[in-house]
This record gives structure tokens, sequence and C-alpha cells, in this order.
């Protein structure tokens, strides 16, 4: 009988399976502060990259999200609340009506919304990707991001939709949110911070070599 080939393809991607599974468990773990979510994201990307290095997903997200945690907490307690604002008001404008002043103040706050998802796609890994850019301070932080993603518009716009999946699941109703919370916490959150980890490094030009991010 043939020895199994540890290295077959198969294998590789299954034992990927298995890490990104791992990492969305600590990632949910971590969490449970809500003000340490932002710790939990980045420490995420952090061990997506390190784990190409050869090392240990549990000693990577752990020293990830100690070093993260200081610096992130500040920026995520600020964007968690502009995002509850903008959501409520979208909320409030959707039952207010679709005509004349409510209209115009919908659409402003959906583009404001937009360009929330968008500063989210990139906030946290610009800390992930090295301790000179996790030393920026938070409004250095957000414009940095905000100008990556839209320097990169179509990457952007692409994990915009990704991250919106379980936005989108709420809004649809029990049904989806039912079906869609078992994947969330097994694999859903994990998986995607990895695929925005692959979009990051196929942005135009490589975010990677951004000097400072990556």
């Amino acid at each position: 009988m043939k020895k199994l080939n540890v290295e077959n393809p198969f294998f590789e991607f299954m034992g990927r399976i298995g890490d990104v599974m791992l990492v969305n468990i600590l990632f949910l773990i971590f969490s449970i502060p809500i003000v340490t979510i932002g710790a939990s994201y980045t420490a995420m990307f952090r061990t997506f990259g390190e784990l190409r290095e050869g090392k240990t997903v549990f000693r990577s997200f752990f020293t990830a999200w100690k070093a993260a945690l200081r610096r992130t907490v500040p920026v995520w307690i600020f964007l968690l609340l502009a995002g509850g604002i903008l959501v409520f008001d979208i909320t409030f404008l959707a039952r207010a009506g679709s005509n004349g002043i409510w209209a115009l103040a919908g659409m402003v706050t959906g583009c404001l919304l937009l360009l929330w998802s968008m500063v989210f796609c990139y906030l946290f890994p610009v800390v992930a990707g090295s301790e000179a850019a996790a030393r920026m301070c938070a409004k250095e932080m957000v414009s940095r991001s905000l100008y990556l993603a839209v320097r990169n518009l179509p990457y952007t716009l692409v994990m915009v939709v990704l991250n919106s999946i379980p936005a989108v699941c709420m809004i649809l109703g029990d049904f989806y949110v039912g079906m869609t919370v078992p994947v969330y916490v097994i694999v859903g959150f994990g998986a995607t911070a990895y695929l925005n980890r692959l979009l990051l490094d196929r942005c135009s030009d490589g975010i990677k070599k951004e000097k400072g991010v990556f």
C-alpha cells in the first residue's frame, strides 16, 4: 500500500480549512467583550499572514491580539458608535418615507455607511500589517484606510459585499439568520477574513508593497 502524501493538494486544502475554523473559533472567544472585536479582527489578519511562515495558530493569534488590544480599542469604539448611528439613521429614514428631504437624507446616509464599510475593510489589516502602521494615531489609520479603499475600489467593493453578508441576512429575516448563524459560528468570520486577505494581496500594486503597510 502506498503511503499517504501529506503534501497532496487535498490534504493542504483540508489543513487550511482547519486553520480557518480554528482562527474563527479564537476570534469568537476573544471577541466576547464587544470592545475587543477590533483586536480580534486584527489578530485574524495577522495570523493568516504568519501561517504562511509556518507559525502556529494559537501563538500567532494570541500574540497579535495582545499587541493590537491597546491600539485598536479606541478606534473600534469610534467605528462601532459611528456605524450604530448610521444604521439607526437608515432605519429611521426608511420608516419616515422616500419623498423630498427624506430621500436626500437617506442617500447621504447610505453613502456615509458605504464609506464606513470601505474603511472597515482596510483599517484592521493596516494595523495588522506592520509595527510602523500600527503606531499611527486613529485619524491617520482611518485616513490611510480610506485612501487604500478608494485606490483599490473594485477589490474594496467585493470585500464590502463579503463583510455585509451577516447584515443582509438579518435584514432578510429569521429564516436566513437561522441558516447563516451556524456557518459563522464554525467558519464564517474566519473564511471572510481569509478571502479578504487574498483580495488585499491582489490589490493594485499590492498593498503589501505600501511602505508601512503589510
